[in-house]
C-alpha cells in the first residue's frame, strides 16, 4: 500500500554485540561476536489522526508485530534484508504532534537469552545523503540506537536504604563538588548536580568524599492521567468506522486480501523525476517529446541518406621521414624524390622533428616541385631538435593533384644530429 501524505519518516539503525573472553586465536583480548534475535518497535501513541491525509482524513493504528526486526549475521538491525527500519516521525500534520517510540529486545547469544532493558526515544525526519549507494553517509535525522540508548549508572555508587522515615531533607544544590559550602551546619545535605549524588557534612570529618555520595531514589509511584501532557482526547480510543474512531485489531479490513482497485494518474501528478523525464511527461506533441530527448523523427532523411561522402573536407594528414643518419644539406636520403599529392589538398600546419640533437641552428623548409614554399622555413635551435617545431605562420598552404613535396635542409647543425621527419596537418578541398 502507498504511503499516507503528508507524513514524515525517520530511520533507525543499530548493531548489537556480545562481550566474551578471548577465544582460541592469536592474542588475549576479549572478543565481540554478534548477537541474534528480534528487536521490536512500538509507538507510544496507540493511534494517530492525520487530518490532512490524501485523499481524505485518516486515522491509523500502530501495530507492533509489524515493526519486528531481526539481527543479521554481523549483529546489524535489519528489516526485510536491508539494514535499518523506517518509522513514522511525529510532525505538525499528526495528532498527537509529538510522541516517542519504544524499543524492546528479545536477544540471545548461542541460544542463551541476553537481557536488555527497553527504552523510548524520539524520531525526527530522515533526509538521505547525496550518495544513492550509501544514503546514510551525509544524511540528517538518522537515529542510531547506540547513541540514543540511556547510559547505565555506575555500580560503584553506593545506594543507602534504611528504615522508612518521614522524608528526606535537602538543604540545597550546587553545580559541582567544589561549590559545596565551606562551613555549613552539622548534618547539612546537598545535591551535587554534576553527578546527582547527595553529600552529607559532618563537623568533624567534613563533607562526604567526592564520588561517594548517596543516590537519592524515592519509591515507585503512579502518574495521574490529568498530569500527562500531549495525550489523546479520549483513552482508550473509541472503536468504529468513522474518521474520528479507531479500528480494532481484529477488524477484517486490516487483512482484506482483495485485488487493488484499478486507477490511473494523469502525467501532471507524477513529479520528482529527472529534468528530462519531467520534460518528456509534459510533452503534448511528438516534436516536443523528441526535443526533450534530442531525438530525430523516423522519417528524417538523414537516417537513410546513402550519399557518397563529399570529396572536400576529409582529413588528409601526411607524415614522412626525409633524413636518416647524420643530417646534411639537401632533400635527404630517405625520400629525396618527395611525396606526390593525389588530390586537391590544404595544409594548415607543418611540424618538424629530429631524431637526436646536434649543435647550433638547423634550418629546414618545405618545397613544392623543387621551389621553396613561402612561410614553411623553420630555424630550429639545438634545444628543440628532438621536440616538435610547429609552423603555422604563412599558412594555410594549398596544393593540387600532381604536386610533389620535399623537405630540404638549407643549413645543417654542426656537428649534426640524426634524422628529420615532417608531419603535415591537412584536409581535402
Amino acid at each position: 500500500m502507498a504511503e499516507l501524505p503528508p507524513l514524515e519518516y525517520g530511520k533507525v539503525v543499530g548493531r548489537f554485540l556480545a562481550n566474551v573472553a578471548d577465544g582460541p586465536d592469536i592474542g588475549d583480548l576479549p572478543e565481540f561476536p554478534p548477537l541474534s534475535g528480534r528487536v521490536t518497535f512500538t509507538a507510544d501513541a496507540a493511534k494517530v489522526l492525520v487530518a490532512g491525509a490524501e485523499p481524505a482524513p485518516a486515522t491509523y493504528v500502530q501495530l507492533p508485530k509489524h515493526y519486528e526486526c531481526q539481527l543479521d549475521e554481523f549483529g546489524y538491525l535489519t528489516w526485510r534484508g536491508a539494514r535499518g527500519i523506517r518509522l513514522v516521525a511525529p510532525n505538525a500534520a499528526t495528532n498527537p504532534s509529538d510522541w516517542t517510540w519504544k524499543v524492546t529486545f528479545d536477544l540471545d547469544y548461542e541460544g542463551d537469552p541476553v537481557p536488555l532493558e527497553p527504552f523510548s526515544f524520539t524520531v525526527g525526519e530522515y533526509q538521505p545523503g547525496p550518495d544513492p549507494e550509501d544514503p546514510d553517509l551525509g544524511s540528517t535525522g538518522l537515529i542510531d540506537l547506540t547513541l540514543v540508548s540511556p547510559v547505565p549508572a555506575s555500580t560503584g555508587n553506593a545506594v543507602v536504604r534504611g528504615e522508612r522515615g518521614h522524608g528526606i531533607q535537602i538543604d540545597g544544590q550546587v553545580p559541582i563538588y567544589a561549590d559545596l559550602p565551606g562551613s555549613p551546619p552539622d548534618g547539612s545535605q546537598y545535591i551535587v548536580q554534576s553527578d546527582g549524588l547527595l553529600y552529607l557534612f559532618d563537623e568533624v570529618t567534613g563533607w562526604t568524599p567526592p564520588g561517594q555520595g548517596v543516590v537519592v531514589r524515592g519509591p515507585a509511584g503512579t502518574t495521574q492521567w490529568a498530569g500527562i501532557s500531549g495525550k489523546p482526547a479520549t483513552f482508550p480510543p473509541t472503536i468504529g468506522s468513522s474518521a474520528t474512531t479507531a479500528v480494532a485489531g481484529d477488524d477484517p479490513r486490516l487483512s482484506d486480501a482483495r485485488t487493488p482497485t484499478l486507477h490511473t494518474h494523469p502525467a501532471g501528478e507524477i513529479t520528482g523525476l529527472t529534468q528530462i523525464a519531467d520534460a518528456l511527461l509534459s510533452s503534448t506533441t511528438e516534436g516536443e517529446a523528441r526535443a526533450a530527448i534530442s531525438a530525430v523523427s523516423v522519417t528524417d532523411p538523414r537516417l537513410s541518406d546513402p550519399r557518397t561522402p563529399t570529396a572536400a573536407g576529409q582529413a588528409y594528414d601526411i607524415a614522412f621521414k626525409s633524413h636518416t643518419g647524420n643530417r646534411a644539406v639537401g632533400a635527404g636520403n630517405v625520400m629525396p624524390e618527395g611525396v606526390r599529392i593525389e588530390r586537391p589538398y590544404q595544409v594548415s600546419s607543418i611540424t618538424y622533428r629530429g631524431e637526436t640533437a646536434g649543435t647550433g641552428n638547423l634550418v629546414a623548409e618545405l618545397r613544392k616541385n623543387g621551389t621553396v614554399i613561402a612561410g614553411t622555413t623553420a630555424t630550429i635551435a639545438d634545444t628543440a631538435h628532438v621536440g616538435d617545431t610547429v609552423v603555422t605562420v604563412g599558412g594555410p598552404w594549398n596544393f593540387v593533384a600532381g604536386d610533389r613535396l620535399t623537405v630540404h635542409i638549407t643549413t645543417a647543425d654542426n656537428p649534426a644530429g640524426k634524422g628529420l621527419q615532417v608531419s603535415l596537418n591537412g584536409r581535402t578541398v
